[in-house]
């Protein structure tokens, strides 16, 4: 992952109170719950990331064996399969 769940806790509560300051969200559940809920939304979205590049990985070395990993051409492959796995999943890949 990316972050760790640390940092992904700190990004979290930041989210919360930018939203809050900014006046966008009005809550009707705890803050700390609201916190968790953030917390939780960006931990799936990263795992599902790791998930996409484990995938996009695995896909290379079977179909492309001859692509040397870490070469600008992995890199233009790697990109294409991550964003057909990404449209298959429904994922949004920015």
């Amino acid at each position: 992952m990316r972050l760790s769940e640390d940092r992904v806790a700190v990004i979290a509560r930041e989210v919360t109170n930018t939203l809050l300051d900014e006046e966008l969200v009005d809550l009707e559940i705890e803050e700390d719950r609201f916190i968790f809920i953030i917390e939780n939304a960006i931990l799936k979205d990263l795992r599902i990331e790791d998930e996409i590049d484990e995938e996009a990985t695995e896909w290379i070395k079977k179909n492309r064996r001859h692509v040397e990993e870490n070469s600008t051409e992995w890199e233009v492959e790697m990109d294409r399969v991550k964003e057909e796995l990404a449209v298959s999943k429904g994922y949004v890949i920015r």
